[in-house]
C-alpha cells in the first residue's frame, strides 16, 4: 500500500521547525538560525520512497504582532492548516503555549486532525520538565504520538518521526514526481541561504529589515560556475552602511559564507554578485513584502 499526505509542521519561533525540515528531507530547503522568526513563508519539502510520499509544510514562527510583516507570515501559517493530513506540533524547553499557538491547537482540533508533539531540546531539559511540556500540550490537543528527542544529536530522530508520521497517513497517491524533493525554485533556496548569513552575521534587529531578491541566476557550462546577482533589500542608508560593513568587510564575509552553502547546493562553482539596495519602509508596505518574500521566479 502506497501512502501520501501532506505534514504542516507548527510551532513558536525558534523551536527548531526548519532543522526538522531540513533533517526529514536531507537537503538544505530551509534556513536556519539562533535568531527567532527566521522562516517567513509557507516552504514545501517533499521526502519520496517507493513506498510513501510525504510533503512536509514548514511555516513561519507563531508569535503575536501588529506589524505589517508579521502579519503576513501568519497568513500562510492559516493557509497551511486549511487543508493538511496531520499537523506536526512542535516544542522545545522552554515549553510554551500562547493565545496565538492555543488557537492553532483549537483549530487542528475542530477540524479532527491527525496531530503529533515533538518536544525538541531534551538534552537540555530534565525528566521533570518534559512530563510538565508532555501534560500541558496534552491537555489541549489529543496527539496520537508524542516524541522526545534532539533534532541536533539524536541519531534516531529522523526514523522515529517519519515513522510517527505514516502511522497517521492513509493510502494515497504521488503528487510530485520522484526527483522533485521542493515546490521551491533554485532561485528562492538561493536567495534563503544568503539571507541565512546576513541573519547570523549581523547583531540587534537589522536582520528583521532585510530581504533577499536573486536578480539574474546563469549557469556557465564552459566553467561548470553558476553565476547569482543578488540584491539585498534593506530599509534604511545606516543598514546599508552595516551591511556593507567597513572596507566591505561585513558583505564578503556574507558572500563567503553564503559561497560554500550554494557550491553544496548546486553542486558547481559560484560567482556571487551581491548588492545592497535601499526601500525605505518596505517591511510596512504590504505589496512590497509579498514581493520580497515570496517573489515570482
Amino acid at each position: 500500500m502506497f501512502k501520501s499526505g501532506f505534514a504542516t509542521i507548527i510551532g513558536k519561533p525558534n523551536v527548531g521547525k526548519s532543522t526538522l525540515i531540513n533533517l526529514l528531507i536531507g537537503e538544505k530547503l530551509a534556513i536556519t538560525s539562533y535568531k527567532p522568526q527566521a522562516t517567513r513563508k509557507t516552504v514545501f519539502g517533499i521526502l519520496n520512497s517507493d513506498e510513501y510520499q510525504i510533503i512536509f509544510i514548514d511555516t513561519p514562527g507563531i508569535h503575536i504582532s501588529n506589524k505589517r510583516l508579521d502579519s503576513v507570515m501568519g497568513s500562510y501559517i492559516d493557509k497551511a492548516l486549511d487543508d493538511f493530513d496531520v499537523a506536526i506540533v512542535l516544542t522545545d524547553n522552554q515549553g510554551i503555549i500562547d493565545e496565538q499557538l492555543e488557537f492553532y491547537l483549537n483549530k487542528i482540533k475542530e477540524k479532527n486532525k491527525k496531530a503529533i508533539l515533538i518536544i525538541n531540546k531534551i538534552d537540555l531539559m530534565t525528566k521533570e520538565k518534559i512530563k510538565e511540556i508532555k501534560e500541558l500540550f496534552a491537555s489541549k490537543l489529543d496527539f496520537k504520538d508524542i516524541i522526545e528527542t534532539s533534532l541536533t544529536n539524536s541519531k534516531d530522530a529522523r526514523k522515529t518521526i517519519i515513522t510517527s508520521v505514516l502511522n497517521c497517513l492513509n493510502e494515497g497517491p504521488k503528487y510530485y514526481e520522484d526527483d522533485i524533493i521542493s515546490t521551491e525554485t533554485e532561485r528562492f533556496i538561493v536567495s534563503e541561504i544568503i539571507r541565512e548569513k546576513i541573519m547570523n552575521s549581523i547583531a540587534k534587529e537589522i536582520p528583521y529589515h532585510i530581504a533577499v531578491v536573486v536578480d539574474e541566476m546563469k549557469y556557465r557550462k564552459e566553467k561548470d560556475l553558476h553565476y547569482i546577482k543578488a540584491n539585498i533589500i534593506v530599509e534604511r542608508r545606516s543598514h546599508k552602511m552595516i551591511v556593507i560593513g567597513e572596507r566591505g568587510k561585513m558583505i564578503k564575509e556574507i558572500g563567503r559564507l553564503a559561497r560554500m552553502d550554494l557550491e553544496n547546493f548546486l553542486k558547481t562553482k559560484v560567482f556571487l554578485d551581491l548588492w545592497v539596495k535601499i526601500r525605505e519602509g518596505w517591511t510596512k508596505k504590504e505589496m512590497l513584502i509579498k514581493e520580497y518574500i515570496n517573489p515570482k521566479y
